[in-house]
């Protein structure tokens, strides 16, 4: 289970903000996180390779263009990444009474049983239920080692919480959607609905 093709861009990987097209100044995106793609937006995960060679390349070419040599740095504020670390160290710290990978392991076996390749509508209903029940769950997770070298126990842990996120996102996103497409096989919607969902 992953999302493809989220972030929308234009050809030159820039990623967009809006309707009017307006750019996010110095953010690019290529392959499966980005709407632009060779293969449109009926792509399946193993055809990434040539989405990412094509992509790649054009955000290194875009980056050439726009960034000049003696180019002044980016200034960034005095307190950047602070509230990364911040974030880090509170799971690294985390006591609670469900090991992280009790939780993964619940996660894992409720989306392959409700959110399989093959969906169907009474399925994907339940799934939302038990999945935002997992992710409840995870202010309870308790990791065992404080370390901050070769830390495993809280990089699974960090690793869970985006897992959780996606799963939510995936869960509800394929409940609504009403149709079959790509990654998206809905039994009881089995044909692609190009009016609704292009």
């Amino acid at each position: 289970h992953y999302n493809m093709g989220g972030i929308p861009t234009n050809w030159k990987t820039q990623v967009i903000r809006d309707e009017s097209n307006s750019i996010v100044p110095g953010l690019y995106a290529a392959g499966e996180s980005s709407s632009a793609s060779v293969h449109g937006a009926n792509r399946l995960g193993a055809n990434s390779l040539l989405d990412l060679v094509v992509f790649g390349r054009q955000a290194a070419d875009t980056t050439a263009e726009l960034v000049k040599p003696n180019s002044p740095p980016v200034k960034l504020p005095a307190n950047a990444g602070e509230a990364s670390i911040a974030r880090m160290d509170k799971i690294r710290n985390c006591k609670g009474p469900i090991p992280t990978a009790d939780l993964r392991r619940e996660l894992q076996v409720n989306m392959q049983k409700y959110a399989p390749v093959y969906r169907n509508s009474d399925d994907l209903v339940k799934g939302k239920v038990v999945i935002s029940e997992i992710m409840k769950k995870y202010k309870d997770v308790g990791i065992k080692d404080r370390s901050m070298v070769w830390n495993t126990d809280l990089i699974e842990t960090l690793e869970l919480e985006n897992l959780i996120n996606q799963a939510v996102q995936e869960m509800y996103a394929a409940e609504a959607r009403k149709e079959s497409r790509g990654a998206h096989a809905h039994e009881n919607y089995p044909d692609r609905d190009d009016v609704n969902w292009m």
